[in-house]
């Protein structure tokens, strides 16, 4: 009888953002390691995604400055598999870009098959359950990309694009700029994309090696790997999967997760 191989798992965490909006000062560490029921932030996501079935290895992107840090938890955290650094890019896309280039610079045997899946999850979303990261590899797996979605709530419109490139100011509440409405979009369509987000290693890798060579920036890398041909599929996300962008948002995550320690 034939063994069918399943294709291995990699997870890239990023955490290598500045976390403007959720630092409580310019001393302060960015959210990503801010301590938080005993140990920094990205670790609750990564020692969640850690027990996914068939993960095989982890990387974690961290700006030089926080390496030290990021090296001192990993080692006190004792997790249950085998865990890379890479230092962070510019913006997301090079982050993810030096992720997966640290996983394709392990040693023979080490690194990523064509058919596996590399996982892409961002260190400011540290609710995501291996239950999730699960479905969106089973569903990579078939159809070589996959995101998680979540129905969105509210009417969404587009604005008018004339209207907002003729102001550089940009429409924020602190320009006070008025914008037509370009288009109401049909809510039932729509979904708020979170991740991780899985993809077949050949395609992710082949992707950012063109992004990086055309000086390209995405906000995810679903929408990357759309831009090359590759059109994910979108997998029902969790609504507890929130990302923590500001400093409510911090003090939230840290009441959550000190709930969820004495549990």
């Amino acid at each position: 009888m034939t063994q069918i191989l399943q294709p291995r798992l990699y997870l890239a965490i990023l955490a290598g953002g500045q976390s403007t909006r959720a630092r409580r000062g310019d001393s302060s560490a960015p959210k990503q390691f801010r301590e938080v029921a005993g140990e920094a932030l990205f670790l609750h996501g990564l020692r969640e995604l850690a027990h996914a079935p068939g993960i095989a290895r982890a990387v974690v992107v961290v700006p030089d400055a926080w390496r030290p840090i990021a090296e001192q938890s990993l080692e006190a955290a004792a997790l249950p598999l085998p865990v890379t650094l890479a230092p962070a890019g510019r913006h997301r896309t090079e982050s993810a870009w030096r992720a997966l280039q640290a996983l394709a610079g392990l040693p023979a045997g080490q690194t990523p098959a064509p058919s596996d899946l590399v996982a892409v999850h961002d260190a400011a979303r540290p609710f995501a359950t291996r239950h999730l990261l699960g479905r969106l590899a089973r569903a990579a797996a078939r159809s070589g990309a996959a995101v998680p979605g979540v129905p969105v709530t509210d009417t969404i419109v587009q604005l008018d694009a004339e209207a907002v490139a003729a102001d550089p100011a940009g429409f924020d509440e602190d320009a006070g700029l008025e914008v037509p409405v370009g288009a109401y979009l049909e809510r039932r369509l729509l979904v708020a994309v979170q991740t991780p987000q899985v993809c077949r290693w050949r395609e992710l890798y082949a992707a950012h090696a063109w992004a990086a060579a055309e000086r390209l920036s995405f906000t995810d890398d679903g929408g990357l790997v759309a831009a090359r041909g590759v059109v994910p599929v979108v997998v029902m996300g969790e609504r507890a999967n929130w990302k923590i962008t500001t400093e409510d948002d911090w003090q939230r995550a840290v009441a959550q997760l000190r709930r969820e320690a004495v549990r």
